[in-house]
């Protein structure tokens, strides 16, 4: 498997207990991705990008062309004020992920020339951007609409006041409140559409009305359709408006199965009595891995303004909890360091390659909301195949018992660490244990680390063919300190 598509029915990860009846000696620990580089993979060095080059966009694996494809938001705030022009999107492509060309494309015209990598926007469109992402459509028939990018945008009426690059910040809120109520019913996500990820068209259509500057913008594969998360419907009018300052930023969903009509936004996340009081959930790049839904939600702490990445996951869509105990699933960078203060993910899910998974970051070195140095830069961290969290026990073992799974392959595969000791599995259907599928009769996992290990029992090897298509518990069994991270039922080894 290679690519950003990461849906198979027959993987279970441990990131709730939903499929676990119970399992004692072990503890749920949120795993970290490591850092490939100390230093970014991708900085602002054109005169276009300014300070600031940031992942409000997408990393693609394009399988057709054997490539990263990476579309990224660039903040030049010094030529916004000078030509009201200087925030763009742009596009790179590499090979390894790490290595990034930016090439000339000839498309937008800014100082003068047209040799540079932005993508958007086009010429002749003037509205602002706030790009949630951008996803490569497989269902999709018109060839021109290949490639989707939603936006947050506000359309202005013919009465609404604008703002100019020379406000200040106060007059710059004053106006928002008059702007705000004319056009509450013509802000929102917005989309464009290209062909090829590099020409593009903007569209008209308001897709996801009232909806907030930071969001994301996925397919799911799993159900064939589109997400598009951000903030609940009318916080900005609450907040512009009403003036109720004190509202925190929760995640809220739509979804279309045909990009076309989508449903109404409801909040399925937001933050509780096991938060600070001035915690935020700022923006949530859900995506399918697995057989269910994981989020990167990208908090904001607002007593220490800095921004990490908590792990959330979903069974259902309208049902999302935080995984574990809150712990930081990114956090930011060392004091002083270019992302010592904000590290938040792309609006993609991982690229799989191998048994790495591959994902990309905005990093910032100065605290969310604060003045002066306002530079950020791309990096990339991995992590293991299926990784995202562990079960684990100490030196004494651990048991593990499933709830009932269907078995759709005849091979089990197991990704565990066990390095002092043996992991065992049996088969219960039922109330029993078959004949032949006992921990003695286990060919485990001994003395290694493996991310697809697999499992069988007997001298004859035997798999679990006689199951499939049937509903199974497993009973997974350690005799000394263990990390399991996830099991795969199928037709063959996932790679």
């Amino acid at each position: 498997m290679k690519g950003n598509n990461l849906y198979d029915p027959g993987l279970h990860l441990f990131l709730d207990d939903v499929e676990v009846q119970d399992h004692p000696g072990f503890v749920r620990k949120v795993q970290r991705p490591e850092r490939v580089r100390t230093e970014p993979v991708l900085k602002p060095d054109r005169p276009w990008e300014g300070e600031a080059v940031q992942l409000w966009g997408s990393v693609l694996y394009d399988d057709d062309e054997n490539c990263f494809k990476m579309w990224y938001y660039s903040s030049n705030n010094d030529l916004y004020e000078r030509t009201g022009q200087g925030h763009f999107m742009c596009y790179a492509t590499s090979k390894d992920g790490i290595a990034w060309e930016k090439p000339e494309l000839g498309i937008v015209t800014c100082e003068g020339s047209s040799a540079n990598n932005i993508v958007y926007p086009p010429p002749g469109v003037h509205y602002g951007l706030d790009p949630w992402g951008v996803v490569k459509d497989p269902q999709e028939q018109d060839p021109s609409k290949r490639y989707k990018m939603g936006m947050y945008q506000q359309r202005p009426t013919a009465d609404a006041p604008q703002e100019t690059p020379t406000m200040d910040r106060q007059a710059r809120n004053a106006l928002r409140k008059v702007l705000f109520d004319k056009i509450r019913d013509h802000h929102g996500m917005y989309a464009a559409f290209s062909p090829d990820g590099i020409h593009w068209r903007l569209d008209d259509r308001n897709y996801v009305p009232r909806s907030g500057d930071a969001g994301a913008l996925v397919y799911d594969p799993m159900q064939r359709r589109y997400l598009a998360t951000s903030r609940r419907y009318e916080t900005l009018m609450d907040h512009f408006v009403l003036e109720w300052k004190q509202y925190r930023r929760v995640i809220a969903l739509s979804s279309s199965e045909d990009f076309i009509h989508w449903t109404p936004l409801k909040t399925i996340i937001k933050p509780d009595d096991f938060d600070d009081p001035k915690d935020q959930l700022y923006v949530m790049a859900p995506f399918v891995y697995g057989n269910q839904y994981i989020g990167f939600i990208g908090m904001l702490h607002s007593a220490t303004e800095l921004g990490p990445v908590q792990l959330a996951t979903a069974r259902h869509l309208d049902h999302w909890q935080r995984v574990g105990r809150r712990e930081e699933f990114l956090p930011v960078g060392s004091p002083g360091t270019w992302d010592g203060a904000w590290s938040s993910l792309s609006a993609n899910p991982p690229a799989l390659v191998g048994d790495t998974l591959y994902m990309w970051y905005s990093g910032r070195p100065q605290a969310h909301g604060t003045e002066g140095n306002s530079t950020s830069s791309i990096g990339v961290v991995t992590l293991g195949k299926d990784r995202f969290v562990a079960l684990r026990c100490g030196i004494g073992g651990g048991e593990l018992m499933t709830e009932p799974i269907e078995v759709v392959g005849p091979r089990l595969g197991v990704n565990a660490t066990c390095l002092f000791g043996h992991l065992q599995v049996r088969v219960i259907a039922e109330a029993s244990v078959p004949e032949g599928f006992d921990f003695d009769s286990c060919n485990g996992l001994a003395r290694g680390d493996e991310t697809d290990c697999e499992v069988t029992w007997g001298q004859e090897r035997r798999d679990l063919t006689p199951f499939v298509g049937r509903e199974i518990r497993l009973h997974f069994r350690t005799d000394n300190a263990t990390s399991l991270y996830a099991y795969r039922t199928g037709d063959s080894s996932r790679v």
